[in-house]
């Protein structure tokens, strides 16, 4: 049995609430979600598409510097919306195979456009650093489990699962072609800490954040953690604020005290970006 994995929180249990102890193992799906090599094929294009487009934006940063690297984010951007909406079919058997509707993945566009937004940005950031393969395949990964999350509050366990093995596999070629280990371990400590952080706070809750939630946030932590602690500290913080600023905007929109159940799922990936795109922690001077 599968429950909502993923609920803003303060907003409110599900009908039937778990602790996060309890069917930890259930719950983003099934544990027997074990699928077919045609659902994970698309994953390898993700990934071959990471290092393809890596060797690009190195090449055009080290002949043409800033003027190569902004074409190459614009070329990256288009190349990232393209490679969502094609995955969007490995999506939907995903989400089919542990009975979360589906209908969300057709709906393409948005997903699409937020990948492109996000690939821009991931470029521009790290330039021909080898970081860049992981930073793409995660933004694309994870905007379609925010997507998904934001339509049914939950999410496949496999995604999380493929999400924290790519981009581990990809910060180790990044600590391997950079020579950077200092770095590495910083992400490894940054995400182990996150998790355990969501997963207490999980736990003194009873649920909020979703186990989903919290799973996905060892790897995001990890991002956050190459960057830099106090990106981590920001990243940590900027999710939350999002939610309860979304959660005031809507209570005062729909003039109502109860606003049903929110995915975290977005406002956990939109808030990492966020946290390793801008300085940190500037936003607090605006709250």
């Amino acid at each position: 049995m599968t429950e909502p994995t993923s609920e803003l929180a303060g907003s409110g249990r599900s009908v039937e609430p778990q602790s996060p102890a309890v069917g930890a193992e259930n719950a983003a799906g099934p544990r027997s979600d074990h699928l077919s090599a045609t659902v994970y094929a698309p994953a390898g294009i993700v990934v071959v598409a990471s290092v393809v487009v890596w060797f690009a934006v190195r090449w055009l940063d080290a002949e043409y510097g800033t003027t190569g690297l902004w074409w190459a984010a614009s070329a990256c951007a288009a190349v990232g919306a393209v490679l969502s909406a094609a995955i969007a079919p490995m999506m939907a058997r995903l989400c089919k195979a542990v009975d979360i509707p589906s209908e969300a993945t057709g709906r393409w566009i948005v997903p699409a456009a937020a990948t492109a937004g996000m690939w821009f940005g991931a470029v521009l950031l790290a330039g021909g650093d080898a970081i860049l393969t992981a930073w793409l395949a995660l933004s694309l990964l994870c905007v379609w489990a925010a997507w998904i999350d934001h339509f049914t509050l939950r999410f496949p366990l496999t995604l999380i699962r493929l999400t924290t093995v790519v981009g581990l596999l990809f910060g180790a070629f990044a600590v391997a072609v950079d020579q950077d280990p200092a770095a590495g371990g910083r992400a490894l400590l940054a995400g182990v800490l996150v998790f355990a952080f969501n997963l207490a706070f999980a736990i003194v809750t009873r649920g909020y954040p979703g186990l989903a939630d919290v799973r996905l946030s060892f790897i995001l932590g990890a991002a956050l953690g190459w960057v830099g602690w106090m990106n981590l500290l920001s990243g940590m913080l900027l999710p939350n604020v999002l939610a309860l600023l979304v959660m005031a905007g809507v209570k005062s929109i729909r003039r109502q005290n109860d606003l049903g159940e929110f995915g975290f799922a977005p406002f956990l990936i939109a808030g990492t970006a966020v946290a390793m795109a801008v300085p940190p922690l500037w936003w607090i001077v605006w709250i």
